[in-house]
């Protein structure tokens, strides 16, 4: 096969968990800059962590606004997340193969693990990494250095899958294959500056893309 590990984003990639990211953070923001965001304009703080959205927006009261935002989406988190069509059939064919699997998020390790098994993900992956885990978000490739250690896998057999520009660059930063999907909040035009090794619109795409025959150099 092509490649032997693969490494998921979790938010927009496995899990649609769009509208109630968008809706988290709107709730916040609209208490702090009423009027100036709306669910379409907050989109683009999918992906980066929270201390990163936050902590640019209102250094000050960056905790505070965090605060907010986990308590709305703790509210709502188990009736508007679901998982993307063709995920766990294709995460199972992946994994009947032999594939290593694992998850790196930004997500707090304990809402990342309750959407997992909320999801029915749960013993699905080799490896989970949550944003406790490391120092450094992605695009730093610290996160996928930590996924990789534990799985012991080699660099040209491995590819981080998401759906964001931080994951496409810690990917060229760690020196692995980067996958952006095409079923992302992200446009292709968002997306194409970042230069993503491969995209794919579905599930079966991807697993296609892991499971073809590897090249061999003559």
């Amino acid at each position: 096969m092509k490649f032997e590990a693969v490494l998921f984003d979790f938010d927009g990639t496995l899990a649609d968990s769009n509208d109630l990211i968008n809706r988290s953070h709107l709730s916040v923001l609209e208490e702090y800059f009423p009027g100036v965001y709306t669910v379409d304009s907050v989109r683009k703080f999918n992906g980066p962590s929270l201390d990163e959205v936050y902590g640019t927006l209102n250094w000050e009261e960056k905790d505070t606004m965090i605060t907010k935002y986990r308590t709305y989406n703790a509210l709502y988190h188990d009736e508007m997340i679901r998982l993307f069509n063709g995920v766990a059939e294709q995460l199972r064919v992946l994994k009947d193969q032999g594939v290593q699997l694992a998850v790196v998020s930004t997500k707090r390790n304990d809402v990342l693990w309750k959407g997992i098994r909320l999801l029915g993900l749960e013993g699905m992956f080799d490896v989970v990494i949550g944003g406790e885990d490391y120092t450094h978000y992605k695009p730093h490739p610290e996160p996928i250095y930590r996924a990789m250690a534990e799985l012991n896998c080699l660099h040209e057999k491995t590819m981080m899958v998401g759906d964001n520009f931080h994951d496409i660059e810690a990917a060229k930063n760690a020196g692995v294959a980067g996958v952006f999907v095409g079923w992302s909040q992200k446009t292709r035009e968002e997306i194409a500056p970042y230069e993503p090794d491969y995209i794919v619109e579905t599930m079966e795409e991807l697993t296609n893309l892991v499971l073809a025959p590897s090249t061999v150099m003559q």
